[in-house]
């Protein structure tokens, strides 16, 4: 495509709009899509022992923390938090009587980590720093202290420290090289566990004497396996996690503290992949969320014997946001047609509904009419068979050639689930149909194809990617050069790869924080990442390698236009990927556009600055693909 005027403003302009500080924007809204991309509805509910209610909501376009009083209602919250680029997340104490809170400027991911006393409201900045990474707040179970995991000594490494609530005093607990993280306290406090993570196949758990900073791994010495932990039993005599140990697909075992003997302890979910679980205070009941085909249902079970307990009924979706407080159970569903609502199911009332505690601002869209996608399995270039979820518009006419999104999902050790998707039902809405693959190096059917895709198999995910296009092309419903390729973050390399490898099936695409160059996307990241990502896609060492599969390389095999979207203090993804690939096609005259925010990081938070996102994207994908699509009807009837 040769350069022109028309593609040299365009360029100008989303720059200048870019820029401006906060995500403001005076451009029009692309008509349609503002009201999908503004729903909302609150995340992440704690139950406090007094039954107030605290969540993160965005009412103003941020995320923020919110308490609604025992008795209230969402409508009637109390706002706890204003800060500039909101809040990521946040820990309650077991008392109810304080709030961790972890935040960062500007996108950045340089966590800094807040006490708030929900007696007054007041908020301390415990600790706060441009340079030092402080997160993953862990409450000790008699709410007077907390783990945490700060990387203030090592810009590499994470030490675990314990924060004493009383005295404001702090002291380190662990030093040890890696990507550690406090996972729970024993009954009295007196021992820490730590999780050692070296890739998504491999974990480690050491247990902490805090009295002498002694630490012993509990995990089987020598060997490579996954142990995520759950808890502490009730009698602190055996450690529970959920581990692929011996075996494919992870599965609930228990870790004796004394032998050291990993059994596995629920048989008759074995062929599953189990989610992971969340303990009760008590740690007497066990919740255990399983992983069906991308679904995710929930199981309680004795923490004691591991059988089966009376669980609520929950319709089919996606459960998140598991947590326990006294008898009382919390969590969240949704679906293709259900936002994320958080649910209280009274255990002693087992009988009993559970009681939706949230409500979703749906912009006075009928979510109701949205469309479930279908699972589908599609056979890549081996055989090997790659599960996906297909949507089709509700007025879809067997046989019709429709325009395509291919969703690549990032991670890559991530899945993509059906969950309420916004974006995908607004394509819907104008006509597009949607394909989500999990190709192999997805997560969610085991260790084999986890790890399918690891280092020198780099093309084997691609290809599966590249199958996924030909997948709704030679199922007649579409046709080649009316499929899109879109993804973020590793999904953002994924479209960058299958537009580079095989550009005859794509004829439009949009990168989002992906990347492109995997030499200086590893030289740039941040030191704590580095070796984990090394692990996955391959070792600086080897730069010939990493030469092969950097879509940079390729650029000149791209004959569609692009769109990238990048924020500027990206701590994963720096913005130098995204500005190599636009320099590269722009030499080229390729047909580019480019959208990048200085208050952004790994994806995009502020709601001005989304909307402006989605906005540009639909627009692109309408001009490129839908409106191609009409052209080309319409000249087959003349």
């Amino acid at each position: 495509m040769k350069r022109n005027s028309h593609w040299v403003r365009r360029v100008v302009l989303l720059l200048t709009i870019c820029i401006t500080p906060g995500g403001a924007t005076t451009t029009r809204a692309a008509p349609g899509i503002d009201p999908y991309i503004k729903m909302r509805w609150p995340v992440a509910g704690r139950l406090a022992p007094d039954g107030a209610l605290y969540f993160i909501y965005n009412p103003d376009g941020i995320n923020q923390l919110y308490k609604a009083s025992t008795g209230g209602t969402q409508k009637d919250a109390v706002k706890l938090t204003s800060l500039a680029d909101g809040i990521n997340n946040f820990q309650l104490s077991e008392d109810g009587k304080w709030i961790t809170i972890v935040a960062a400027v500007g996108g950045s991911e340089q966590w800094d980590l807040y006490l708030l006393d929900t007696a007054t409201s007041k908020i301390d900045p415990l600790f706060v720093s441009p340079k030092d990474v402080v997160d993953s707040p862990l409450w000790r179970r008699d709410s007077k202290a907390f783990a945490y995991r700060s990387n203030e000594t090592s810009s590499a490494d994470f030490h675990i420290y314990v924060h004493y609530v009383e005295n404001r005093q702090a002291g380190k607990v662990y030093e040890a090289a890696g990507d550690n993280t406090p996972v729970d306290f024993n009954r009295d406090g007196s021992k820490l566990m730590v999780m050692k993570e070296t890739s998504a196949s491999f974990t480690q758990l050491f247990e902490i004497t805090l009295a002498t900073k002694e630490a012993r791994e509990i995990t089987p010495k020598g060997e490579e396996w996954s142990f995520e932990p759950i808890g502490y039993s009730d009698d602190d005599k055996s450690f529970l996690v959920n581990t692929d140990y011996k075996a494919d697909l992870k599965q609930i075992h228990t870790i004796d503290l004394k032998s050291g003997k990993v059994t596995p302890v629920m048989s008759d979910l074995a062929g599953r992949e189990i989610d992971g679980g969340v303990l009760n205070e008590g740690r007497t009941v066990l919740a255990v969320i399983v992983n069906e085909d991308g679904y995710a249902t929930l199981q309680l079970r004795s923490a004691k014997d591991f059988s089966p307990m009376p669980s609520p009924t929950i319709a089919k979706g996606v459960v998140g946001n598991v947590r326990f407080q006294g008898n009382f159970l919390l969590y969240s569903i949704d679906n293709a047609n259900t936002p994320g609502l958080i649910y209280k199911w009274d255990m002693n009332k087992s009988k009993e509904p559970a009681v939706a505690l949230t409500t979703a601002d749906t912009q006075g869209v009928d979510v109701s009419k949205f469309r479930l996608p279908e699972l589908v399995h599609y056979e890549s270039f081996d055989g090997l068979k790659i599960p996906a979820f297909m949507y089709l518009p509700s007025d879809y006419q067997k046989g019709a050639k429709i325009p395509f999104i291919v969703s690549y999902h990032g991670g890559p050790e991530a899945q993509y689930r059906p969950n309420f998707n916004r974006s995908f039902q607004y394509f819907l809405s104008k006509g597009f149909g949607v394909v989500a693959p999990n190709p192999r190096g997805s997560s969610g059917y085991g260790k084999k194809f986890l790890e399918a895709d690891n280092y020198k198999n780099r093309d084997k995910s691609v290809k599966d990617g590249i199958w996924a296009a030909k997948y709704v092309i030679d199922q007649g419903f579409t046709d080649k050069k009316m499929v899109a390729a879109w993804g973020g973050s590793y999904g953002g390399f994924m479209t960058m790869a299958v537009i580079t490898e095989a550009p005859e099936y794509y004829g439009a695409a949009c990168d989002v924080v992906g990347i492109v160059n995997f030499q200086t996307f590893l030289e740039k990241t941040k030191d704590y990442r580095r070796k984990l990502r090394e692990v996955e896609y391959g070792p600086l060492s080897d730069p010939e390698f990493l030469k092969s599969i950097s879509p940079i390389y390729k650029a000149d095999r791209i004959d569609m236009p692009l769109m990238i979207a990048h924020g500027l203090n990206d701590p994963r993804v720096p913005i130098g990927e995204a500005m190599q690939i636009a320099v590269a096609l722009k030499q080229r005259g390729v047909d580019v556009e480019e959208l990048y925010f200085p208050d952004e990081g790994h994806g995009f938070a502020k709601e001005g600055n989304r909307l402006l996102y989605y906005q540009q994207m639909a627009k692109f994908f309408e001009r490129n693909l839908l409106d191609r699509t009409k052209l080309k009807e319409s000249t087959k009837t003349q």
